[in-house]
């Protein structure tokens, strides 16, 4: 595979991967959209694109949340 090819192919799983991630938090909570895309390993950079927040309420949230445990 060449390496233009294999870029576009990695760009298209990204999105689809987001999209899957999307789908998956429609109607859950902030924490719990927040909890279950952590678990599945994505990290708060890619969180927050999903959800629309930004990073440092991300890890805020995650924060919070490893406190209350």
């Amino acid at each position: 595979m060449e390496e233009k090819q294999f870029k576009e192919l990695s760009e298209k799983l990204d999105r689809l991967s987001k999209l899957v991630a999307a789908v998956a938090i429609q109607g859950k909570t902030f924490r719990e959209q927040v909890q279950l895309l952590s678990d599945v390993g994505l990290g708060p950079t890619d969180i927050a694109q999903i959800v629309g927040k930004d990073v440092n309420t991300i890890n805020v949230t995650k924060s919070l949340m490893k406190k209350k445990k």
